[in-house]
């Protein structure tokens, strides 16, 4: 396969492509070992780089499509990494490990799927993202990454849960997530908070699940939507003693429960939200204001204040915000939180 790429005015002579909320960051694992460190650090993030954009790859398309995309070359797939970030490097001698949050262009990526007939698979299971505190009345402290989780090996014994159409994923034990989230800040998560663990892991559902035992055979449960922060409560009892089992089975019901009202709530409700564009110069905004109403969500967009190299506006969408985002990043449109404000890129 050749890359070759639709110029940007052309895609608009395609049909719209309903895609499926997808992440374009990966987290993986770099290690190589070379004849020397520089070699092994090359080595370590070429496979690094490839296993990123294989996975976000197979979010968008099928298993079939992925095998050919990865005939693509190193220099190739190169085209498509638009950042990284790293956390614990490790230089050896000779050889090089690091944990690796990568960026795939996630317009470019779909551009060269959609000239390769790959569009397949236009819609994934959502995932959501599991925290699991767990305390005991003797020792009313929770726990997160410590030791005496029994509550999250419970879960991470389960492996994948597929319950309707969602996937529930037990927050990963990496760097990016251990050095953001303290027990302390899971059970009181901040916005500013939630949307980072966002960026890590890619997965804007997320729920903390505290599990506290009160008894033998007792459990209470705390489930909290973020960064909402709408708690349900509920005692869970079993005298076989797989307590920790089936309050992992009622939770993944309530929550299931919960996305599918959220959902058919979401698809015909009317949102509004207030934001600053900053610019250089005048034309910027024009432009940017062009292509903020060319998304389909997205209505009556007012202008309040133009002055000193920001705008001020507000404007109607349709939908939800997850949804409204997704359509903005299409279109090369970001729309990211400052502390509770919202701010055009």
């Amino acid at each position: 396969m050749k890359l070759k790429f639709f110029v940007a005015v052309l895609l608009c002579l395609f049909p719209m492509i309903s895609w499926a909320e997808v992440s374009f960051d990966a987290e993986v694992k770099a290690f190589a070992e070379a004849d020397n460190a520089a070699l092994a650090k090359e080595q370590a993030l070429t496979k690094a780089n490839r296993e990123a954009f294989l996975k976000v790859a197979s979010r968008l398309t099928t298993k079939a499509n992925v095998d050919e995309l990865d005939k693509l070359t190193d220099e190739q797939i190169a085209h498509f990494i638009r950042s990284a970030s790293f956390a614990d490097e490790v230089n050896g001698a000779t050889t090089y490990e690091a944990d690796l949050t990568v960026n795939i262009n996630g317009k470019l990526l779909k551009q060269y799927m959609q000239e390769n007939n790959m569009l397949e698979m236009v819609s994934a299971p959502a995932q959501i993202l599991i925290v699991p505190l767990f305390a005991d009345t003797l020792y009313p402290d929770k726990v997160l990454w410590e030791d005496g989780n029994v509550w999250m090996s419970a879960w991470l014994d389960k492996g994948l849960i597929k319950s309707g159409s969602f996937d529930f994923k037990v927050i990963p034990d990496i760097a990016p997530n251990k050095n953001l989230l303290s027990t302390y800040k899971a059970a009181n998560m901040t916005r500013d908070v939630y949307d980072r663990l966002v960026e890590i892991n890619g997965i804007k559902d997320v729920f903390v699940v505290s599990a506290v035992r009160a008894g033998r055979n007792n459990l209470v449960l705390i489930i909290t939507s973020v960064p909402d922060n709408v708690e349900k409560r509920f005692m869970v009892t079993d005298e076989n003693g797989q307590t920790l089992e089936k309050a992992i089975a009622e939770t993944v019901g309530y929550i299931t429960l919960t996305m599918q009202e959220k959902n058919m709530s979401e698809n015909t409700r009317t949102g509004y939200i207030s934001a600053v564009f900053r610019y250089q110069k005048l034309k910027d905004w024009l432009n940017m204001e062009k292509r903020l109403k060319s998304v389909p969500q997205v209505k009556n967009v007012k202008t309040e204040s133009v002055g000193n190299g920001q705008v001020k506006l507000n404007f109607e969408f349709s939908g939800s915000e997850a949804s409204l985002r997704s359509s903005m990043e299409n279109l090369g449109i970001f729309l990211q939180s400052d502390n509770g404000n919202y701010i055009l890129r």
